[in-house]
C-alpha cells in the first residue's frame, strides 16, 4: 500500500516497489556528529534548514539586487535555486536508477516522488490527467501538498504574490528529465504561501509548457484568477532567459503591429493606456503617442452600464477573459459601437490588461434593419393570423351546419328504415294468410274432390312464398341499417347444422339439375356462435350457387383451421355456374345490386342475400371473401370464430 506517494492506480505497482527499496535506504540511516556525517545507506546525506533555503535566500537575493529592482531580484533568485535543484535532481535519479537496476522510464520517475517524501523535500500527489512519456508529448501535472518551501513562508508569517517552490520545480523536473532521457521544465502555477489550496506544478518540453499551461487554464476558467505571476524558468544562464523573453517579445510585438483590429495595452491597475497598435490610432483618429497616458474610461464607455474597465478587470482576474461591448469616441468626435475583449497580457514581466476593439458599427445597423424587418414580418404573420383565426371560424361554423345537415340525414334514414320495417311487417300479417288459405284450399280440394286448377293454386303460393322472402329480406336490412340486429349466441354441433342445410338445398340443387357435393369431415364438434345466423349464411351462398348455376357442380365444404386470433370455422361454396368478373365482386355485397342487372331479370332475385350474410358474418367478427371469374364459376369462403365472445346485440 503506497505511504509516500499518491499516482494513477495503473502505476502503483511500480511505485510500490520504489517504495519499500527507498525505504530500505533511509532505514540504514547513521549520524556522526563527531565526524560531520550523516549517512543514508552508505552515502553522506546534509541536513539544510527550509527557511535558509527559501525564505532568507530570496530576502538577501533582494538586499544583493536592491538597486536593480524587485522583480529582477525575485528573478535571479528563482534562477539560481531552479538551476541548482535541477543539477541535483538530474543526478540523483542517475544514481537511484544504477543502484535500482531500472530501465524503464516509469520505474525510474518512480523512485523520485518516494525519495522526494523520504528527504523531506513534499509529498507528491501525480494527477491522472498526466502522460508521462518519453518525448515532446511528455505532461506531468501534480501536486505537492506539503511542500518544504511553502511551508517555510507560512511558518515565518510570510504571504507572497507569486509561487515560491521553485527547488521543488527544478528537482522533479531534473529527475524526470533524466528518467524520460527529453528535456523537461517544470512550472508552480498555484502555491499555498500565496494563500492557494494547491502547491500544483505543470510539467512539459521547454517548447511546449506554455502551450500546456494554456490549455490547462481553458479546461479551468475558475482558476485563471488565481494564476498569476508564474515564471518558465529558463535552464542555467540569466542571459538565456533574457534571450528567450526578448525573441517572445519580439513575436507579440510583430504580431501587435501588425493587428487588424485595435489593440490597446492597460496597466492592470489604473487603466491607463501603457501601448497602442496602429489599428488603435486609426480607430481613435489620433497618434499612439496621444493614446499613451490616456485613461481608457475616456476612450471607451459602456452603454448605460458602469465603468466598462473595472468589469472587464475584474473578469478577467476572475475567469481570464470578458466580452462585452461599448462605445468608442474618437478625438474628432465620430462615436462608434465597439466589441470588446479584454485579456492578461504579459509585458516586461508585469501582468498588462489587453484590450481588444472590433468597429462593430455597420454590423450593428444591419443588426437593427433586420430586427425592424423581422418585426415588420412578425406584424405581417399577426395579421395573416388573425384572418385564418376568422376563417378559421366561418370553418367552424359551416362544419358545425354541415354536421347539423347529416345529423338530419341519419334521422331521415333512421325514419326510412323504420317506416320499411313497419310496412314490412304490416304486409307479411295478409301474406301469411293468403299463403295459407291457399294450402288450405289445395287441401280441401283433395279431400272434396272438387277439381281446382293446381297449377294456378302453387303459382300463387310460389309467388306470395316469394314475395315473402322478399319482405323477410327487406325487414332484416331494414333492421341491419336501424341498429336492432340482434345476436343468439348458443352452442350447436356444426355436423347437425350441415345436415340441415343439405336437406334444404338439395331439392333446389335438383331443379336446375346440379349435383351437390358435400366436403366436410365429421366430428366438427360443437361452436357459440348465433346459430339461425350462421345457418341463413350457408343456405344463402348455396342459394345463389344453384340459381346461377345449371347443370353444374355446388359443392360445400366446412372445415376448423388456425386463423390469426385463433382456431376458426371455414365455410367454402364453390360453384361451376356463370361466375363473376373480379372487378364487381365487391357490389355484390351492396344491398339491390348484383354485378350483372341483367342478372336479375333472368335469375331473379333482389340482391340482398349477399349483403346481408357479410353483415351476420362481421357481426360474429368474422368475414366472407369471394372469388369468381367469368365463366369458371364462383368461390365464396366465410371465416368465423369457434366462440364469439362479444356483446349480445351490435350494430
Amino acid at each position: 500500500m503506497l505511504k509516500t506517494v499518491r499516482v494513477p492506480p495503473h502505476f502503483e505497482p511500480l511505485f510500490e516497489q520504489a517504495q519499500e527499496f527507498v525505504g530500505r535506504i533511509f532505514a540504514e540511516r547513521s549520524d556522526i556528529p563527531d565526524k560531520g556525517r550523516i549517512e543514508v545507506f552508505g552515502q553522506r546525506y546534509m541536513l539544510v534548514r527550509a527557511r535558509a533555503m527559501s525564505v532568507e535566500f530570496f530576502e538577501m537575493v533582494q538586499r544583493l539586487y536592491r538597486d536593480k529592482g524587485q522583480d529582477e531580484a525575485l528573478g535571479v533568485a528563482r534562477s539560481l535555486l531552479f538551476d541548482i535543484a535541477h543539477a541535483m535532481g538530474l543526478a540523483d535519479a542517475n544514481d537511484f536508477a544504477e543502484r535500482m537496476h531500472l530501465q524503464d522510464p516509469i520505474a525510474r520517475l518512480s523512485a523520485g516522488p518516494v525519495h522526494f517524501s523520504h528527504s523531506g523535500w513534499a509529498f507528491v500527489d501525480i494527477s491522472p490527467d498526466s502522460r508521462p512519456v518519453p518525448d515532446e508529448s511528455f505532461y506531468l501535472l501534480y501536486d505537492h501538498p506539503y511542500s518544504f518551501e511553502s511551508d517555510s513562508w507560512i511558518d515565518a508569517g510570510k504571504r507572497t504574490d507569486f509561487p515560491v517552490c521553485v527547488m521543488n520545480a527544478g528537482y522533479s523536473s531534473g529527475w524526470c528529465e533524466a528518467s524520460f532521457g527529453v528535456p523537461l521544465v517544470a512550472t508552480e502555477i498555484l502555491c499555498r504561501a500565496k494563500g492557494d489550496e494547491h502547491c500544483r506544478f505543470i510539467m512539459a518540453h521547454p517548447s511546449r509548457i506554455e502551450g500546456c499551461i494554456d490549455a490547462y487554464l481553458h479546461g479551468q476558467p475558475h482558476l485563471a484568477g488565481r494564476i498569476t505571476r508564474y515564471e518558465i524558468p529558463g535552464f542555467f544562464s540569466r542571459k538565456q532567459q533574457e534571450d528567450e523573453l526578448r525573441s517572445r517579445e519580439e513575436q507579440y510585438r510583430g504580431i501587435f503591429e501588425a493587428g487588424t483590429n485595435a489593440l490597446l495595452i492597460l496597466d492592470a491597475e489604473t487603466g491607463v493606456v501603457v501601448q497602442a497598435n496602429p489599428a488603435a490610432s486609426r480607430l481613435f483618429r489620433c497618434s499612439r503617442d496621444d493614446l499613451a497616458g490616456r485613461r481608457f474610461a475616456d476612450l471607451v464607455a459602456a452603454s448605460g452600464g458602469p465603468d466598462l474597465f473595472a468589469r472587464m478587470r475584474a473578469a478577467v482576474h476572475g475567469h481570464g477573459h470578458f466580452l462585452s461591448e461599448g462605445t468608442a469616441t474618437a478625438r474628432d468626435g465620430k462615436a462608434y459601437v465597439v466589441e470588446l475583449r479584454g485579456a492578461r497580457f504579459r509585458l516586461q514581466n508585469r501582468d498588462h490588461l489587453l484590450a481588444v476593439l472590433t468597429d462593430i458599427t455597420e454590423q450593428k445597423r444591419a443588426q437593427l434593419a433586420l430586427r425592424e424587418a423581422h418585426d415588420e414580418l412578425e406584424q405581417r404573420v399577426r395579421e395573416r393570423t388573425a384572418e385564418l383565426e376568422r376563417l378559421n371560424q366561418q370553418l367552424h361554423l359551416l362544419n358545425s351546419q354541415l354536421v347539423s345537415a347529416r345529423d338530419s340525414a341519419i334521422d331521415a334514414s333512421r325514419a326510412k328504415s323504420a317506416f320499411l320495417a313497419n310496412m314490412s311487417h304490416e304486409l307479411r300479417t295478409p301474406l301469411n294468410a293468403i299463403i295459407g288459405y291457399s294450402e288450405l284450399l289445395e287441401d280441401e280440394s283433395s279431400d272434396d274432390g272438387v277439381p281446382l286448377d293446381l297449377g294456378d293454386l302453387g303459382k300463387i303460393r310460389g309467388a306470395a312464398r316469394h314475395l315473402l322472402d322478399l319482405i323477410n329480406d327487406i325487414l332484416d336490412v331494414s333492421k341491419i341499417e336501424a341498429g336492432k340486429m340482434e345476436l343468439f349466441v348458443e352452442s350447436f354441433a356444426v355436423d347437425e347444422l350441415v345436415q340441415e342445410v343439405i336437406a334444404t338445398i338439395e331439392p333446389l340443387a335438383r331443379k336446375n339439375d346440379n349435383r351437390l357435393e358435400l366436403a366436410a369431415r365429421p366430428g366438427l364438434g360443437a361452436v357459440a356462435l348465433d346459430r339461425t345466423k350462421v345457418k341463413q349464411i350457408i343456405i344463402n351462398l348455396l342459394s345463389n350457387a344453384c340459381k346461377f348455376t345449371h347443370r353444374g357442380v355446388v359443392g360445400l365444404k366446412v372445415s376448423r383451421e388456425a386463423g390469426p386470433r385463433g382456431e376458426q370455422l371455414v365455410v367454402a361454396v364453390q360453384d361451376t355456374g356463370i361466375g363473376i368478373d373480379p372487378a364487381r365482386l365487391e357490389e355484390l355485397f351492396q344491398p339491390f345490386r348484383q354485378a350483372d342487372e341483367s342478372t336479375t331479370r333472368k335469375y331473379g332475385g333482389t340482391g340482398l342475400g349477399l349483403s346481408i350474410s357479410r353483415h351476420y358474418a362481421e357481426m360474429m367478427q368474422g368475414g366472407i371473401e369471394a372469388h369468381s371469374a367469368p365463366g369458371q364459376g364462383s368461390t365464396f369462403t366465410v371465416t368465423l370464430p369457434i366462440a364469439f365472445h362479444g356483446v349480445e346485440a351490435a350494430e
